[in-house]
Parts: structure tokens; sequence; C-alpha cells
């Protein structure tokens, strides 16, 4: 390995992190040019088929763990005596950042469904995912109407929880995540109530403890950095085997604990030996992105491609399912982008 540019911040990996992932995001809501079923033995072993479950069954699962890390972790790593005066500033910016988008863009995927039920703001989906626990038992997940929201609608539910997990994690911090870390790998409850998942108090205490202890997730991961690339591979390849049994279930909350790790340690590596960084207005980008990717679908998109390669043959299927998303996401980029420069310039703040 190369030598070491400069040392690298948390926050600066946070902030390079963010566009990446959220555009994994946008392709584990791209289902590909046949249908949204991933099984291998329904379609055969071809490469179209492996493509998909490798990225948007699996590589795509780590992304929620991070976000909810780095969102407890922030929540609580300037917090040195909790009080309510510093819970009620916090709620407050919250409001803005997360309640009031969340509640514009399930307004406007409501007016695309055409349906003016107030269940869009909260469990709109019954079926958005599933998950089966170690007694054969399936949970199934709900959703707002736009549908990828469902993680923001648990975090502002996790946020509101905070003097009480802020208490807990406090005094008995390590026994609560070993029992949250075997209620979370046990699959038992996982979305047992709407807007509260598993996943969401699981990852988000996790991180909050971190903040608590000041420890960084990156300082934390860089000490199971090699466990956690050998057992994710590992991981990995059982899940493409095991699908879709209820063992891919039990695989896939594994992964996702110790994939959350090994991106942290990657993008550290990535940052340390090189110079390069995505520009600020694209790290801004991703929220957007991540907002408008199920709303808004770009499908003459997907129209111009297959436009362009002339047939739906397993290769082209691939490029199709590889390069749709990739397009699609760039496009929001370009237009956050043209606004965070319009909007610079008005306000005088250009240099």
């Amino acid at each position: 390995m190369g030598k070491q540019v400069s040392p690298v911040s948390t926050s600066e990996v946070i902030s390079q992190l963010r566009l990446p992932l959220i555009v994994l995001v946008t392709y584990a809501h791209s289902y590909g040019a046949v249908n949204a079923d991933y099984s291998l033995l329904a379609e055969g072993w071809d490469s179209y088929a492996v493509l998909r479950l490798l990225v948007s069954q699996t590589l795509v699962k780590v992304v929620v763990p991070v976000f909810f890390i780095i969102s407890g972790y922030l929540f609580f790593c300037n917090v040195d005596e909790w009080d309510m005066r510093g819970y009620k500033a916090k709620l407050l910016r919250r409001v803005k950042t997360l309640l009031v988008p969340y509640v514009v863009w399930n307004l406007l995927m409501a007016v695309k469904l055409r349906t003016a039920s107030l269940s869009v703001l909260w469990a709109f989906w019954h079926q958005a995912g599933k998950q089966i626990d170690w007694f054969g038992f399936e949970n199934t997940m709900t959703a707002p109407a736009d549908m990828p929201l469902w993680f923001l609608r648990d975090l502002m539910v996790v946020t509101l929880m905070t003097p009480i997990l802020y208490i807990g994690l406090r005094r008995v911090g390590a026994w609560l995540i070993g029992v949250l870390t075997v209620l979370y790998l046990s699959g038992i409850g996982a979305f047992a109530v709407p807007g509260l998942s598993m996943y969401a108090l699981y990852y988000f205490c996790l991180g909050a403890w971190l903040g608590i202890r000041k420890v960084s997730p990156v300082d934390a991961s860089l000490r199971f950095e090699w466990v956690a690339y050998v057992l994710s591979a590992a991981l990995g390849v059982a899940m493409l085997f095991a699908w879709p049994t209820s063992v891919f279930s039990s695989l896939m909350l594994a992964f996702r604990l110790t994939g959350s790790v090994a991106v942290f340690c990657i993008a550290y590596r990535l940052l340390s030996y090189t110079s390069y960084r995505i520009p600020q207005p694209l790290c801004r980008s991703s929220y957007f992105v991540y907002l408008a990717h199920y709303v808004l679908t770009l499908s003459f998109v997907d129209a111009a491609i297959f436009h362009l390669l002339g047939s739906e043959s397993s290769t082209v299927l691939c490029v199709h399912y590889l390069l749709a998303p990739l397009i699609k996401a760039g496009l929001f980029v370009g237009i956050y982008t043209v606004y965070y420069w319009i909007s610079i310039r008005k306000s005088g703040r250009l240099f």
C-alpha cells in the first residue's frame, strides 16, 4: 500500500461517504428490467440475476446501518451533560432537516399515487420488506408512501427517545448494547412497532453509545478492520447461496453489522491514501438524491438505454441495471448543483 497522504478526520469520512452510499441506495430501488424477484431459482444462475442479488440485496444492506450509526454519533458526540434545553434545540433543528422534507416528499408521492389517505405519512406500504427471525416467524416492514423515507420516519422516532436512550447508555451502556445486539441478530420483533424498527433502535444506539463515550465510529471500526473484511466477504458469498431461504435473513443481519464496520474502514483507507475529495456541493446533493429518486423515477432514462443497446440479452440487462441508477443519480446531483450555485450567487457568497 502506498504512503499515507494525510490524517483523515471523522467528519471528513462522514462527509465523503454520503454521496456514494446514497447512490448505492438508488440501486436498492432500481428493480431492473424484468421484475423485483431476485430469486436465482426463478431466473437461473445467469449474470443478471447474480448481479442484482449481489448489489441490491447484499451490498446495499450496509447503507442504513451506517447512516443510523452516524446519526446517533452526531447527536451525542458534542453532548457533555444532558439537559432539556439542548434536547429541544436539537429537535427544532431536525424539524427543518427531517420533518419538513419528510412531509413534503410523501405528499408529492401521494399526489403521484392519487391517494388522500393519511397513511401516506406513516404506514402506507405494509410489505416494504420482511425479516424472518430465529423462530421462523416473518416480520413485515411498513413504510410511508415515499418508501425509502422509512429511514427518516424511524430516525425521527428514535430521536424523540433520546432522553431515555441517553440515561440507559450512560448507566448500562455496554449491557444495553449487548442485549440489543442479540435482539437485532435474532430478528425478533424487527418491525413490531411501525416507526420503530430494530434496525433504527440498534444502530442509532450503537452510534449514540460511541458519541457519549467520545469514540469515533471510524476509530472503533478500525479496531476490527480485518475481521470485518473477512466476515463481510464470507457472509456476502453465503447470502448469494442462501437466497431466498430463512437463513438469508439471519445472514443479512450479520452482514449489515460487519459490512457497516467495513465501510468506515474502507472509506478511511481510501481517503488516507489519496488527496482527491468529492466536492462539497456534490456531497450536499446526496440528501436531495435520497428524497427524490423514488418519487421522480426518470423512466425516460431506462427507455433511452434500451433504445441505444437495442436488445434485452442478459448482458444488456446487466448494463442497464448498472447504468440506469447511476445516470439518474447523476441527473439529480446536477439539478441540485445548479440550484446550489444559483442560491450562492443570489446570496452574494460566491467568493
